[in-house]
C-alpha cells in the first residue's frame, strides 16, 4: 500500500467501506472495498484509491485504468509547464515628447511585466524632423531601459529608420518581492527643447 498522498491501486482492504465513482461514473457514497475490488476486476480495471479516510471520514476510490489515468495526467502537466514557461512578448512605446508621467507609468507597467516572467520591448519610434535628433532619441530610451535593470537585462536591440527598440527579459535573480521603483526622467537631460517644440507644434516649422 502506498504511504504517499499520491492516487494508488488498491489491492486489497485496508479499510472496510469507500466512497466510489465506479467505471460508469456512478457515485457510491458507501460500498464495501471488497465489492468495489471485484467490480473493478470484473471490468478490467484498476480500484485507485485518490484520498485516505481520516477522523472517521470514509476514503474516496474510482474505478479506471490507472496507467491510462496516469499517463493523461502526466502529459496535462507538460502541457501547463510548456504554458507556464512560454513568456508573452509585451511592447511599450514612448515618443521623443513623452512627459516624466508617462514615463513612470509606462516603466511601472514594464516592471509589473518583468516580473511575471513577460518579455518587454521598449520602443522609440521617429518621423518626420524627429529623426534629426536619433542619438538623443536613443539616448532616452537608454535611461528608461536602465531604470528596468533590476528587473531584466537587454536581449536584443534593433535600430531601424523609423526608431530603436529594445528588447527586455527578466533576469533569474529578479527579486518579485521588490516593490515599484518611481522613475524621475526629464526630457530636457536628454532630448532639446526644439525638439520638443517640432515635435508639438509642427505647423510652426511648415512656416
Amino acid at each position: 500500500m502506498n504511504n504517499s498522498s499520491d492516487p494508488f491501486v488498491v489491492d486489497r482492504a485496508f479499510s472496510e467501506y469507500t466512497s466510489l465513482v465506479d467505471h460508469n461514473d456512478n457515485f457510491n457514497k458507501s460500498i464495501k472495498i471488497l465489492d468495489a475490488l471485484t467490480m473493478a476486476k470484473q471490468n478490467g480495471l484498476d480500484l485507485v484509491c485518490f484520498k485516505r479516510g481520516q477522523n472517521g471520514e470514509l476514503p474516496f476510490c474510482k474505478i479506471l485504468n490507472f496507467g491510462k489515468w496516469k499517463y493523461a495526467e502526466e502529459k496535462k502537466k507538460k502541457k501547463q509547464k510548456q504554458h507556464a514557461n512560454k513568456s508573452v512578448v509585451k511592447e511599450l512605446r514612448f515618443s521623443p515628447d513623452i512627459d516624466d508621467n508617462d514615463i513612470k507609468h509606462k516603466i511601472n507597467q514594464a516592471i509589473e511585466f518583468l516580473k511575471r516572467g513577460d518579455e518587454v520591448i521598449l520602443a522609440m519610434y521617429l518621423r518626420g524632423r524627429q529623426k534629426i535628433y536619433r542619438k538623443e532619441a536613443e539616448a532616452k530610451l537608454n535611461q528608461i531601459a536602465a531604470l528596468c535593470k533590476d528587473y531584466g537585462e537587454e536581449i536584443k536591440r534593433e535600430k531601424t529608420e523609423s526608431g530603436i527598440v529594445i528588447r527586455i527579459k527578466k533576469t533569474n535573480v529578479c527579486d518579485n518581492s521588490v516593490g515599484k521603483k518611481e522613475a524621475s526622467v526629464s526630457l530636457a537631460t536628454v532630448i532639446p527643447e526644439k525638439m520638443v517644440i517640432d515635435v508639438a507644434k509642427p505647423e510652426e516649422t511648415a512656416k
